[in-house]
C-alpha cells in the first residue's frame, strides 16, 4: 500500500530509494534536480492559470511574443534559440498568435524564404499588461527569498545554464 506522502518525505523516499537501488548514484544531483523541477513545474503551472490563459494565450505563446517584444523583431529560427520551444512548436504559435493579430510575419530580406516576426500594436499593450501582472506572480512565488537570495539563485542557474552540455 501506498503512504500518503507531503512533497519533503517524498523526496526524502526518493533519495532513500535511489540510494538503494544505484548505490552510486549522485544524491546531491538528484536533490537539486528534483526540487528544480518541482520549483520550475510550479512556477509555470501558477503563471499559466494565474497569468496567460486569462491572457489568452499559452506559456508557449507568452516565450514567443516576450523573445520578439524584447527583440524588436525575430526570425522564427531565432525565436526557436531565445524560447527554448522547437522550430514546429514556434511555428504553430505563430499561427495561433497571428490569427488572434498578436503578431505579424513579413518577408523583407532579399531571401524571400526568411520570415521576420514582429508584436502588432495589440499585441505589444496586451503583453506589457500580462506581464505585469506576471511580474507579481513571480514576487509572490520568490517572496521566501530575499532579493540578495534570488539575485544569488539567478546566477548559480546562469551559471549551470552556462556550463551545461545545452548551452549555446
Amino acid at each position: 500500500m501506498v503512504e500518503s506522502f507531503d512533497a519533503r518525505e517524498f523526496e526524502r523516499a526518493a533519495v532513500a530509494a535511489v540510494a538503494t537501488a544505484v548505490p552510486h548514484a549522485d544524491l546531491a544531483a538528484l536533490r537539486a534536480s528534483f526540487d528544480l523541477i518541482r520549483a520550475s513545474t510550479r512556477l509555470v503551472q501558477r503563471l499559466e492559470a494565474e497569468v496567460h490563459r486569462e491572457a489568452g494565450w499559452s506559456m508557449a505563446g507568452f516565450r514567443v511574443m516576450f523573445c520578439v517584444w524584447v527583440a524588436g523583431e525575430l526570425e522564427p529560427r531565432d525565436i526557436a534559440r531565445l524560447s527554448g520551444l522547437s522550430r514546429a512548436a514556434v511555428s504553430s504559435v505563430l499561427n495561433t498568435l497571428e490569427r488572434d493579430d498578436l503578431v505579424e510575419r513579413t518577408r523583407e530580406s532579399n531571401d524571400r524564404r526568411l520570415v521576420t516576426v514582429r508584436l502588432t500594436r495589440d499585441g505589444e499593450q496586451r503583453l506589457v499588461a500580462a506581464y505585469a501582472h506576471q511580474n507579481q506572480a513571480e514576487r509572490e512565488f520568490f517572496a521566501a527569498l530575499t532579493e540578495d537570495e534570488q539575485i544569488r539563485l539567478a546566477r548559480d542557474l546562469a551559471e549551470l545554464l552556462a556550463g551545461g552540455s545545452d548551452s549555446e
